[in-house]
């Protein structure tokens, strides 16, 4: 190796939720979505579909009552959605496997620089930054946001089928106060 070049810093995980990672190479701190949430949630609803639905048609085939057709119809109605749930589930197992670097970052803090920035804003300096979980309306689970002078900046909306934010707001606060985290 030539004197004075150095190896290009290794990438560490800081923090995974599933959907919702991130990461170190030294300089920078990167915040990745998976995107997984909205399919997470679907997943659930056609799951519950599934069940409720198929179940109703088999107790009403079997039973006949109301009637044999109308409980092959919901077991039918059952099947496909079956169908879709695994579809569906497929998807997300795909999209949550998928290498980081097809992601695109929804925040980043450049430690050499002092900076953080967020998808779709502007540069902020990190004394300026803040991070915290917030209440989410019609939700049980936090949304991850950033709290600059331009206003809250949500980068994550938490999800209970897809990993929530966890303490990535912890994790965020310590790097931005220039604490040094054990991974």
């Amino acid at each position: 190796m030539l004197a004075g070049m150095s190896a290009p810093a290794e990438t560490r995980t800081l923090a995974d939720t599933g959907g919702l990672v991130v990461t170190d190479d030294g300089r920078r701190v990167l915040v990745f979505d998976r995107g997984t949430g909205p399919l997470a949630v679907l997943a659930f609803v056609l799951g519950v579909l599934t069940v409720v639905g198929g179940g109703f048609g088999l107790v009403a085939l079997i039973a006949g009552v109301p009637s044999r057709a109308l409980g092959a119809i919901f077991v039918a109605a059952g099947l496909v959605l079956a169908a879709l749930t695994f579809l569906v589930v497929r998807k997300f197992r795909r999209r949550r496997s998928r290498p980081l670097h097809e992601c695109r970052p929804v925040a980043v803090i450049d430690r050499k620089l002092g900076l953080f920035s967020y998808c779709g804003g502007a540069l902020v300096q990190l004394d300026q930054v803040r991070f915290a979980r917030k209440l989410q309306i019609g939700s049980s689970s936090p949304k991850l946001v950033a709290l600059t002078p331009g206003g809250k900046h949500v980068l994550k909306r938490g999800n209970p089928f897809d990993g929530g934010v966890g303490n990535i707001d912890e994790v965020l606060t310590a790097i931005t106060q220039g604490e040094q985290l054990t991974g």
